[in-house]
């Protein structure tokens, strides 16, 4: 436990020292969407009101996504490339999947972090817009966002350890561009019911549950999946990310 504390308090320390540029790429897009669908369109009055306020919960879950991923992806790059970081790791007392699971948790702060910064960013942004109705239970809030944040973590090191470096920058092109936007960020899934069975065939995307518990949280008066189909889906894409991950993390470091 020690070692892992330690591991994990060197990685914050160096993500504290970088926490400007990382908040900087993570929220911008966000904000831009924010900003002109949640600001600019509703003054020109074409956006519905509707949109708003679902809008904003499947931003935070796109935030949280995004940092999470990046989180564990860009330094398992580096730790993973021809100068072996990785090794230096895999000397201290802990085991190979204790590793892993420490990568996860530092991801997970990460995404965390950037979740609660985007909300009040967003609603600063929205101001004066009326109509966006947003109502933040934190008692569920809090334990989400944490539950989410492994989620999305968890995702980065799988893609992360099965991926070589030199793919990492077309994953967000060809994995996360689509997960965006079939993830329910932009809609509720509950609405999808219009498309008949296709609606569960969204339910292979993780950020779909990371969107319904953030509505469930942020805007609970605005229809969500039922809480225990979100926190199965959640707790089981978290459980099976890490495992997947761990395990293909332990096949790249072990030479």
């Amino acid at each position: 436990m020690t070692a892992f504390l330690a591991l994990l308090r060197r990685d914050l320390k160096v993500a504290s020292r970088n926490a400007i540029p990382l908040l900087l790429g993570t929220l911008t897009q966000p904000i831009l969407v924010v900003l002109v669908f949640g600001n600019i369109l509703p003054r020109l009055h074409l956006v519905a009101d509707e949109f708003r306020t679902v809008m904003v919960p499947g931003l935070m879950s796109i935030t949280m996504m995004m940092a999470g991923v990046q989180g564990v992806l860009m330094p398992l790059t580096i730790d993973l490339s021809g100068s072996r970081e990785v090794d230096e790791r895999l000397l201290a007392p802990i085991s190979v999947l204790g590793v892993a699971i420490e990568k996860v948790v530092a991801g997970a702060i990460h995404a965390a972090v950037a979740g609660l910064t985007a909300l009040p960013a967003m609603m600063l942004l929205m101001h004066r817009v009326t109509g966006v109705e947003v109502h933040p239970r934190w008692a569920a809030l809090l334990p989400l966002v944490v539950l989410c944040g492994l989620l999305s973590a968890a995702f980065g090191l799988t893609i992360g350890s099965q991926v070589q470096p030199r793919f990492s920058g077309l994953l967000f092109a060809v994995i996360l561009g689509p997960m965006m936007l079939f993830g329910c960020a932009y809609y509720p899934w509950t609405g999808l019911a219009v498309i008949g069975p296709l609606q569960y065939v969204f339910l292979l995307n993780p950020l779909v549950f990371m969107s319904e518990s953030m509505r469930l949280a942020v805007t609970p008066d605005v229809a969500h999946m039922p809480a225990p189909l979100l926190l199965g889906g959640t707790v089981g894409f978290a459980a099976l990310f890490t495992l997947l991950g761990a395990r293909s993390f332990e096949k790249r470091t072990i030479l």
